[in-house]
């Protein structure tokens, strides 16, 4: 898990607004183990469409902070309510190789099941992914980079979805730490 110091350190090193997003990863429980809330971004979109992310976006400069602007993004995007007071768990900041975008990941863990609606032009699909399910075996595999011929990357698939890049890393990272933020 990052300390204090090392997130610190890293935020004074981060571009400029305009290159910076914040992302939720955000997680609840379930009578059958913990889920992670991704979606799955429309074709339509400039940026990475089509991929699967966590719900967030570009830092604007009326944010108080990169959570505010993870909340306000995961409301907008799929009417994600995060209750006051719940404590968010920053992530290592994770860079996007295509666009260049530094995105800043925050872990919640919601008291309850949340009651969720995708706005059309931001998410055509909302996932709500078991994590047991994302430690399966065979689920991380490496596959033929997207956007780079002859390389290989790896990628959760779950039930035909496809989830690589820094959303992969960013679950990594929650699968890495999940038992210490859980426990």
């Amino acid at each position: 898990m990052p300390t204090d110091s090392s997130l610190e350190s890293a935020a004074s090193r981060l571009p400029p607004l305009g290159q910076r997003a914040a992302t939720l990863v955000a997680t609840y429980e379930t009578r059958r183990g913990a889920r992670v809330i991704l979606t799955r971004r429309p074709v339509t979109l400039r940026r990475h469409p089509g991929q699967i992310s966590f719900p967030g976006g570009m830092i604007e400069p009326s944010d108080l902070s990169p959570l505010a602007a993870a909340i306000r993004e995961a409301r907008e995007e799929v009417g994600l309510v995060v209750p006051p007071g719940i404590p968010a768990t920053p992530f290592v900041p994770v860079t996007t190789l295509t666009s260049g975008i530094v995105i800043l990941p925050f872990w919640v863990r919601l008291p309850r099941v949340p009651r969720l609606k995708a706005t059309p032009d931001e998410v055509a699909q909302i996932l709500r992914v078991p994590l047991a399910d994302l430690t399966s075996p065979g689920i991380l595999q490496s596959i033929p980079h997207p956007r780079r011929p002859n390389q290989t990357t790896p990628a959760y698939v779950w039930h035909g979805q496809v989830i690589w890049g820094a959303t992969a890393q960013m679950l990594d990272e929650l699968l890495r730490i999940f038992p210490l933020l859980h426990g």
